[in-house]
């Protein structure tokens, strides 16, 4: 997922999101470009856990 799409799921900035990858509550990858990227499955497991759901 982009950086965007994660930021309008939970609701916050792209700035935010890079702020959580730095301090390791999500990784990501980069494409060749240097763009990141997050795995969905991850986002969505962390997007659960965030609303109070088991995951």
């Amino acid at each position: 997922m982009k950086t965007r799409e994660v930021a309008r799921l939970f609701g916050v900035t792209p700035y935010t999101v890079i702020r959580w990858m730095r301090r390791g509550h999500l990784a990501a990858g980069t494409t060749p470009s240097g763009h990141l990227r997050f795995d969905r499955a991850e986002v969505m497991r962390l997007y659960r856990r965030s609303n109070g759901e088991e995951v």
